[in-house]
């Protein structure tokens, strides 16, 4: 079965602080116009994305130039046993012993998706920067969150930087951020994370999708729903 893990992309959505805001307009109708199009203003890193390694680093490669074989294919899904807010959860925290070697995509679920939309995101635990070592040294190059950032986001937004993206980008890696409902997946699955090709981008919004045939994996909420 195919499982959607991305946010829906609406206007007014959160967004990382200082980020573009999300407007979604009508431009064209069709009563009017013949055709409906919608205008869309958003930020590169609007609901679930990806980053490129260029969103922090200076000639880093851009979004169109991300390895497709990265995005698409077999994933493994850690578990953090215990997130707290704005902590660092390293090795020891994972539910289950790390495997020795990882596909190319690692996908962390800590169950924070829960609170997107709400003040508690923002306050979300993140990646210990010797955890980030340890899944890159087995293999992964694309690393998935379901929180705003792998990096605590008030640290980063009082200035004490973002130690994973600079360890994780400036290696040549990938990450997405904002993913839901990883907590109703398998250990191993298949993704498909796909940006939209945009040239020299810094990053995209993607759907970001994931598939498995175990019975106990079910579709996400809608958080939009009564």
């Amino acid at each position: 079965m195919l499982v959607d893990l991305s946010h829906p992309l609406e206007t007014g959505m959160p967004v990382f602080p200082g980020d573009p805001e999300v407007r979604i307009e009508p431009a064209l109708a069709v009563p009017e116009d013949g055709v409906a199009v919608a205008r869309l203003d958003l930020g590169s890193h609007a609901g679930t994305h990806i980053d490129a390694p260029s969103h922090s680093v200076v000639g880093g490669a851009t979004v169109d130039e991300l390895p497709l074989e990265w995005l698409v294919g077999d994933a493994r899904v850690l578990r953090v046993a215990d997130p707290r807010p704005d902590t660092a959860y390293g090795i020891e925290d994972l539910a289950e012993p790390l495997p020795g070697r990882l596909p190319s995509a690692v996908l962390i679920a800590t169950g924070w998706d829960t609170r997107f939309g709400s003040d508690a995101a923002f306050a979300h635990p993140f990646v210990d920067a010797d955890l980030a070592e340890r899944l890159w040294d087995a293999g992964a190059r694309v690393l998935g969150v379901d929180t705003l950032s792998p990096d605590s986001t008030p640290r980063a937004v009082s200035g004490a930087g973002l130690p994973v993206h600079e360890q994780w980008l400036g290696r040549g890696g990938a990450i997405v951020e904002n993913l839901r409902g990883l907590g109703q997946l398998p250990a191993n699955v298949r993704i498909s994370l796909l940006p939209l090709r945009i040239f020299g981008g810094d990053g995209s919004p993607i759907r970001a999708i994931a598939e498995t045939t175990v019975s106990e994996a079910v579709q996400p909420p809608d958080p939009r729903d009564p």
